[in-house]
């Protein structure tokens, strides 16, 4: 894994892994919602046509209720959106999106121990 992108507690790592194109769900129109919350009903979206998959064989390091699924941007780049985050643009590729653990201070206290 090259590159990385972050979005609130979203976690976007480039891939060279391809899936089979079999695997691949179909692109509902312009947007594909990755993630909505729960409190807030605010959604972490991508808007430009892309792929989402999910395939555990290459997200075995990841934990399981941590793995989002993978997207495939074939255009030039599309567009994460947030209503309470910065937009972030991902060039072409395949990426592996997983939720990211917020700390707390008693947690950082445990990995310095």
């Amino acid at each position: 894994m090259d590159e990385q992108f972050a979005q609130g507690d979203l976690l976007f790592e480039h891939v060279s892994d391809t899936p089979a194109a079999e695997t691949l769900l179909p692109a509902a129109g312009d947007v594909t919602v990755l993630a909505e919350g729960e409190a807030t009903g605010h959604r972490h979206a991508i808007y430009d046509q892309v792929a989402m998959f999910r395939d555990e064989s290459l997200a075995r390091d990841v934990p399981r209720d941590l793995y989002v699924g993978h997207v495939r941007i074939d255009a030039e780049f599309a567009r994460v959106e947030h209503n309470e985050h910065n937009t972030i643009t991902l060039p072409r590729g395949t990426y592996r999106v997983s939720r990211q653990r917020e700390m707390e201070p008693k947690d950082a206290a445990l990995l310095s121990d």
